[in-house]
C-alpha cells in the first residue's frame, strides 16, 4: 500500500471517518425531516449523504483489508481483527442496499407515505449501531491491541552460561 505521509501507517487511518460522519449525518438527516411538513428537498439531501456514504464505506472497506496484510498484528488480537472484518462487511452489504432503497425510493416513490418514510429512517438509526460496533471493534484493535501503531518490538536473546 501507498504510503501516503510519514504520520499515517496506511490509507486506512486517513478515510476510516469519512463514512462514519456521511452515514450518521444521514440519518440525523433522516430525523429531521420529521419535523418539516415538506421534506422533499430533506429527503434528497439525506439520500444523497447515504450514496456518498456507501461509496465511503467500501472505500473504507477495501483499504482496511488492504491495510491488514501490512501492520503488525499481535496474535491476541487476530479475534477482534475477525470480528471488525465481519462487521466491516456487514456495514458495506447494509448501507449499500440501504443506499439503493434510497435511491429506488427517490425516483421511483417521489412522496412516499409516512411508513416508508419511518421504515427508511428506522433502518438508518440501525445502521448507525452497525458502525458503533465495528469502530468500537476498530478502536479496540488501535488503543487495546496496538494494531497499525507500533512495530513488534525484537528482544535480542540473553546470551547463556
Amino acid at each position: 500500500m501507498l504510503e501516503l505521509v510519514d504520520w499515517a501507517p496506511n490509507s486506512h487511518a486517513l478515510v476510516v471517518h469519512l463514512p462514519i460522519g456521511l452515514l450518521v449525518a444521514a440519518a440525523m438527516i433522516d430525523l429531521l425531516t420529521w419535523l418539516q411538513r415538506n421534506d422533499t428537498h430533506t429527503r434528497s439531501v439525506a439520500t444523497g449523504f447515504y450514496v456518498a456514504g456507501v461509496i465511503a464505506v467500501l472505500g473504507t472497506y477495501l483499504t482496511g483489508r488492504s491495510a491488514a496484510a501490512e501492520v503488525y498484528t499481535p496474535g491476541l488480537a487476530l479475534p477482534v481483527v475477525a470480528r471488525h472484518w465481519d462487521w466491516a462487511l456487514g456495514c458495506v452489504l447494509f448501507y449499500g442496499a440501504l443506499g439503493a432503497a434510497r435511491v429506488v425510493q427517490t425516483f421511483a416513490i417521489p412522496s412516499p407515505g409516512r411508513l416508508t418514510r419511518a421504515a427508511l429512517t428506522v433502518a438508518g438509526l440501525m445502521g448507525v449501531g452497525l458502525l458503533a460496533v465495528t469502530g468500537e471493534l476498530g478502536g479496540r484493535l488501535v488503543y487495546e491491541h496496538r494494531v497499525g501503531v507500533s512495530t513488534p518490538s525484537v528482544v535480542a536473546p540473553t546470551p547463556t552460561r
